[in-house]
This record gives C-alpha cells, sequence and structure tokens, in this order.
C-alpha cells in the first residue's frame, strides 16, 4: 500500500537480464497499461509510470536469464485503497523462475527430441568410426538429423508459452541469445544433413563439438563461474550423446570394442553430471527440498540402474533406462536451479 503514486516501478534481479518484448506492464486499476517503455541496466529494469488513479496496480515482467532462460513474474501493490483490477488473476502466476506447465512441457520435450537427436548423430557416427564402418548406419544418422530439425521450433513454441504469445515476445524471443542459439543449432543440423552425401565422419565429429557447445551456452550457468559451468555441461551432453548413440547401435551391429568406448564415456557422463550437480544444489543440500533436486535425485537413481544393466551386459534394458535418464536431463534443463 502506498499514499503517493510511484514514478516508476524498478526491479531488481540477482543477475544480467534482458527484457522479453515490453519487460515490464502495470496495468492501473481500470485496467489501462500505464508503464512506459522498460529501461535495462544490467541486472535492473525500470519502467516509469503514469497514473493517480486509486486503487489496486496488477505488474507483469518478462525476461532473458544470461543462459538465455526465460523467466516471468507478477506482483501487486495498491495506491491509497484496494480496488478490483481486471487482470488480478495474473497474479496467481507460479513462483519466480518457473514457466507455465505447457511451457514446461514444451521446453522439456525439445530438450529431450535434440538430445536424442544428438546421440542418434553423433554416437552413431563414433561408432562408425570405431568400427571402421561408417555407412552401414545411415538411416540411424539420418532419423537424428530429423529430430535436430524439429527440436527447434518446438523450443521457440515452448519459449513463447512460457513467456506469453504476442508479436512484441516473439520478436524479442527470436532476437534473444535463444534465438541466435537456435537458429545457429539448427544451422549446424542443416549442415549435417548436407555433409552426410560426402560419408567423411570427422567433419560430422566436429559439427557435433559445436552442437554441444551452443547447448552449453544455452544451459544453467554456475554462479560465479558461469563460463566453467556451461563449458561443463557441453562436455556432459557429448559424452551423454556419444554414450547414448553408442549403445542403440551397439545393438544393430554388436562389436567387442564398444566396451572401452562405452565405460569412458560413461565416465565422463557421470563425472560432469555430478560437478554440476554438486554446483546446482550447493553440495546436495537441496535435494529433497526444490523440484530441481528431486528430479536430479531421480535421473542419479536411473544412471546407477543404466549403469548396473551395463554391468550385467543387459544392453537393450541399459538404452530403454538411458532414454529415461535423457528425459529426466532435458527436464532438468527446463527447471529453475537453486544455485
Amino acid at each position: 500500500m502506498v499514499q503517493a503514486a510511484p514514478a516508476a516501478v524498478t526491479l531488481i534481479f540477482n543477475e544480467p537480464v534482458t527484457p522479453a518484448g515490453a519487460g515490464i506492464r502495470v496495468y492501473s486499476p481500470s485496467g489501462r497499461q500505464v508503464a512506459a517503455t522498460t529501461i535495462s541496466r544490467g541486472s535492473v529494469l525500470s519502467a516509469p509510470i503514469d497514473s493517480n488513479e486509486a486503487g489496486s496496480y496488477v505488474v507483469l515482467w518478462q525476461v532473458f536469464a544470461a543462459d538465455t532462460h526465460p523467466s516471468r513474474g507478477a506482483l501487486g501493490f495498491a495506491l491509497g485503497r484496494t480496488s478490483g483490477n481486471p487482470y488480478a488473476s495474473l497474479l496467481a502466476t507460479p513462483e519466480i523462475g518457473t514457466a507455465n506447465p505447457l511451457g514446461l512441457a514444451l521446453q522439456a520435450l525439445a530438450r529431450w527430441i535434440h538430445f536424442a537427436g544428438f546421440a542418434l548423430v553423433f554416437g552413431v557416427v563414433a561408432y562408425g568410426v570405431l568400427t571402421k564402418e561408417q555407412a552401414a548406419f545411415k538411416r540411424l544418422v539420418g532419423t537424428g538429423v530429423i529430430l535436430l530439425i524439429a527440436a527447434e521450433p518446438i523450443a521457440l513454441v515452448g519459449q513463447l508459452a512460457s513467456l506469453s504469445f504476442d508479436g512484441d515476445t516473439a520478436l524479442a524471443v527470436l532476437g534473444s541469445n535463444f534465438g541466435r542459439v537456435a537458429g545457429l543449432r539448427l544451422g549446424a543440423a542443416l549442415l549435417v544433413w548436407t555433409m552426410l552425401a560426402t560419408g567423411r565422419s570427422w567433419p560430422l565429429l566436429a559439427i557435433g563439438g559445436v552442437i554441444a557447445l551452443l547447448d552449453g551456452v544455452s544451459a544453467h550457468a554456475i554462479a560465479g563461474l558461469p563460463s566453467a559451468g556451461q563449458l561443463l555441461v557441453a562436455f556432459h551432453v557429448a559424452a551423454m550423446g556419444l554414450w547414448a548413440g553408442g549403445i542403440a547401435v551397439f545393438l544393430l551391429a554388436p562389436d567387442k570394442r564398444f566396451g572401452r568406448y562405452a565405460m569412458w564415456t560413461l565416465a565422463i557422463t557421470i563425472g560432469t553430471g555430478l560437478l554440476l550437480a554438486l554446483a546446482h544444489t550447493h553440495f546436495g543440500g537441496v535435494l529433497f527440498s526444490t523440484d530441481y533436486g528431486r528430479v536430479l535425485l531421480i535421473k542419479v537413481l536411473l544412471v546407477v540402474a543404466a549403469l548396473a544393466a551395463a554391468i550385467i551386459h543387459r544392453r537393450r534394458a541399459e538404452l530403454a533406462i538411458v532414454m529415461i535418464v535423457v528425459a529426466a536431463a532435458a527436464l532438468l534443463a527446463a527447471l529453475p536451479p537453486p544455485f
């Protein structure tokens, strides 16, 4: 409750943000949008407002974090007295940093499709290099390319669903770091498609390394060590893709050399995953108290199950568990980490 009309609404975040669309909207008790253009300065957003109307106001904000993830929220204040507001129902939006259920589901689905496509392209190509049978698995690689391409428009719709479906927001999403990374990933997938005709594996694997780095750029940053955390994600994605894709093609063309390959890729996957888990959960302190921690715990248990299946040479069971692990990883990438 304030007794004098504020000159502006100012929001302070714990990291640099970019306005998504209008950034800040302020609705007066009569439903008018009374905020001027949002001013962005690092981690501070401010929007001048011009209204002396008494009653309850609703403030809506939506931003992109530095790691491309969307975030939105709402708050209210009253000038002189409380009253109704046509936009009051928006104050019941989810907690800060979360997407609505549709946005979260679409983001997780897009990431699962992307990770599956990554595994089927680069894990299969790497297995072909290992066994010197590069030309034998073109159908699997082609399926992976289709998945890589399909993931990006789904991710775009998920990003809009997490913010809002309007022209200003759509343009902001396309012009944001998210839009640039999505465009680069889509271009890389199309480049893979054109390179398949050459039959050369090493250029394809190089493109896979670039896509893994792009995945790192769009991943949750570690507070205080953003570059190190995103590089860890790149190694984690690459190793997980090589492991999962290797298992898929091993079932079609078993080769005794796969055992050592699987051991190293799984070891890197587990090692980088543990480092990321410790960093994002404050050394496991919030495993049971947050959605991110609980999903992470499920993922860890699934990896243990996959490891057990690998030890007893149950490759089909291992592959089935790995695909669930990838789904858990996709959901983790869409959820806001506690740290």
